[in-house]
């Protein structure tokens, strides 16, 4: 086993031998996966609780909705809950966190696309190498200490370390990335525009030029409006309606309109994609955030000639695919081999809002 890994047993495992009534928090498609896990594992299920304010007497895969003290009530003080919703909310984490401190608490990693193979114990052996060569080569202890973390995280399903590793999204940006009014920006999966306006918060809204690319179509609505807005006070932003790929053409994409929005076994219509040396047209790009729902080695690998020239700081999100973990490290690194590479957990239960932060040496 890794170094770092102080885990040996899978949040499955877990849930198979443990004497303590089983109940999920939440209702939604992680919970229809965790029951399905547990009937086929013939793992019983004792309840559904929603927080207080959602309870109304609705029904839940033949579970009535009760609340937690309810719940508490039947089936007496100890309990192991799991958690079956996500969420980024402060009052939502905050709730999660005096759970945590009440009961046995524990959120099961799930994969975000079928097709996944998620973290397991054999998935460690299988990528020991790779992870312990990532985990090595990180540029600070923090970075080590989100990585350890993240792993022992998706074996166990503890969320403590989630907790632990986690920190302010916007100190962690100033710090590394240090962004000023020289930035020419691409924004990556730009959704409605909410890290441009991210950028104009830690820059006094100050850059050279913003291109936002965003293949959904609500999305877009959105960020034209922003743009139209930001004009009015001089700042150029240019919006490009088009998803991030590694050529150019056009693909099957999932158009929810919503953060979700991705060409990963999509198939509800087809859209233009670009590169990100398409997108740059030889500009002195400085600083690209990318965070384009399980297409960041595609975006990476459309991007070799800007990367390389004139090694922008890189945003990378890195919670899409597990094998991202050691995967989009090495291909940072591969294409420019003087980046230091961070790691950072910003708030999010379960692991999701894990991101690369890449600086070259100047």
């Amino acid at each position: 086993m890794l170094e770092f890994m102080i885990e040996q047993e899978s949040v499955w495992e877990l849930l198979k031998r443990t004497a303590k009534p089983i109940v999920l928090y939440g209702m939604g498609n992680g919970a229809d996966k965790i029951l399905d896990w547990c009937e086929a594992n013939e793992v019983p299920v004792q309840g559904v609780f929603a927080s207080d304010e959602f309870v109304r007497g609705q029904q839940f895969r033949g579970f009535t909705v009760e609340r937690y003290a309810t719940l508490k009530e039947r089936l007496g003080a100890e309990l192991l809950v799991v958690l079956a919703f996500a969420s980024e909310r402060p009052e939502v984490l905050a709730r999660f966190a005096q759970l945590a401190q009440e009961q046995e608490v524990v959120a099961p990693h799930l994969p975000l696309f079928a097709e996944e193979e998620t973290v397991s114990k054999l998935w460690l052996a299988k990528h020991a190498e790779a992870l312990q060569y990532v985990y090595e080569r990180l540029a600070d202890e923090q970075s080590r200490k989100v990585f350890a973390a993240t792993l022992n995280y998706k074996l166990s399903g503890k969320i403590s370390y989630l907790f632990d590793c986690t920190t302010a999204r916007e100190d962690d940006l100033l710090e590394l990335l240090a962004p000023g009014p020289e930035e020419c920006y691409l924004d990556l999966g730009a959704y409605n525009g909410d890290t441009i306006e991210e950028l104009g918060r830690m820059t006094s809204w100050q850059w050279q030029q913003v291109v936002a690319v965003e293949p959904d179509r609500r999305n877009c609505r959105k960020l034209r409006a922003l743009a139209e807005e930001l004009a009015q006070r001089g700042l150029a932003v240019e919006v490009n309606e088009s998803g991030i790929w590694d050529a150019a053409g056009e693909l099957s994409f999932s158009d929810s309109g919503g953060r979700q929005s991705t060409f990963i076994g999509a198939s509800k219509k087809v859209v233009p994609v670009t590169t990100i040396d398409i997108v740059a047209s030889g500009r002195p790009v400085s600083y690209i955030k990318m965070d384009v729902e399980g297409a960041e080695v595609q975006a990476l690998t459309g991007g070799v000639r800007t990367i390389t020239q004139y090694k922008p700081k890189l945003f990378v999100a890195a919670y899409h695919y597990d094998v991202d973990l050691f995967r989009l490290p090495q291909l940072i690194w591969q294409l420019v081999p003087d980046y230091k590479i961070y790691l950072r957990k910003h708030p999010y239960v379960p692991a999701w809002e894990l991101n690369f932060v890449a600086v070259a040496s100047r």
